[in-house]
């Protein structure tokens, strides 16, 4: 967020990659604490799907089972089943969008066993999100073989 200087000096929060937001409580017995939302971007609360215009300080709920994460708006989401190791096959349980802007997703797969990726390369599918007629589409094929459409859940703000 290059054009918000608020956060030129902030150690207490990080991105996780391109969507995530994450402000981690730090004090033992804290249930709480104060998160700033960069400008320029809108932001979902993760855990209720509150939404927050960005460059303001929000308090935000920190339980011992949850951090405090927040999902910039315009954000494509593939969420996993849980799987008991990373030699069981992969599902997807949903594909998640935030709605607030236009986004783009790639997602990949490989064999999981090979190094053939660097060669002959996986599958992929290219998710894209059009805000304005609220749709997703998906170009190639996803990797789990599973049909996006049926997958998708857009979030509602609350």
């Amino acid at each position: 967020f290059p054009n918000d200087p608020n956060v030129a000096d902030m150690g207490d929060e990080y991105m996780f990659g391109p969507a995530f937001l994450v402000a981690p409580v730090t004090e033992q017995g804290k249930t709480s604490r104060q998160v700033y939302l960069p400008a320029g971007a809108e932001w979902y609360d993760y855990w209720t799907n509150q939404r927050f215009t960005g460059g303001q300080t929000v308090t935000a709920n920190a339980p011992i089972d949850k951090i405090p994460l927040f999902v910039r708006a315009g954000s494509i989401i593939p969420m996993g089943v849980q799987v008991p190791s990373t030699a069981t096959a992969q599902a997807l349980e949903s594909i998640r969008v935030y709605p607030g802007a236009d986004a783009n997703f790639a997602l990949y797969d490989d064999d999981g066993v090979t190094n053939d990726y660097r060669t002959k390369g996986g599958r992929k599918a290219v998710l894209r999100w059009d805000d304005k007629t609220r749709r997703l589409t998906a170009s190639g094929k996803l990797p789990t073989g599973q049909d996006a459409a049926s997958l998708v859940q857009i979030v509602s703000a609350k």
